[in-house]
């Protein structure tokens, strides 16, 4: 068993990995050397790191550029596309649409407890803005 330490300590020590059998001076160079490396590596990522950081800023200047790209080739289109949007508005009227009203007076009555929604009476619907409520 001592012969198979003492040809791992030999093998580690032509590489320079470790000091064996050198006295304490060598073994504390050894040690700072690798405490070094250590921290440089350390340091040399978290420089990295911030490089790249740094760029984000630049992220949505690039999604401008393509924005613009892509509403020239949406404006073509978008001529054909909005008359067929139109179309379809005017043939829906929402103005009247029950399916809706019964829909959230049923919600009313669930959060509420009861078993029905027959005492509701639900006189307006209006959108909220969502940008106030958080």
């Amino acid at each position: 068993m001592r012969k198979r330490s003492a040809i791992i300590c030999a093998t580690a020590c032509v590489f320079g990995l470790t000091a064996c059998g050198s006295d304490l001076g060598e073994r504390m160079e050894k040690a700072a050397l690798n405490t070094l490396i250590g921290m440089g590596t350390v340091f040399i990522v978290l420089i990295i790191i911030i490089g790249v950081i740094s760029l984000f800023k630049f992220i949505p200047m690039i999604q401008d550029r393509l924005a613009k790209k892509n509403a020239g080739n949406v404006q073509e289109s978008g001529v054909s596309a909005a008359t067929q949007m139109s179309n379809v508005q005017e043939d829906t009227d929402v103005s009247d649409d029950l399916e809706l009203v019964a829909v959230i007076a049923a919600a009313i009555a669930a959060s509420e407890g009861a078993a029905s929604a027959d005492g509701f009476v639900v006189r307006s619907i209006r959108k909220v803005n969502k940008a106030r409520r958080a």
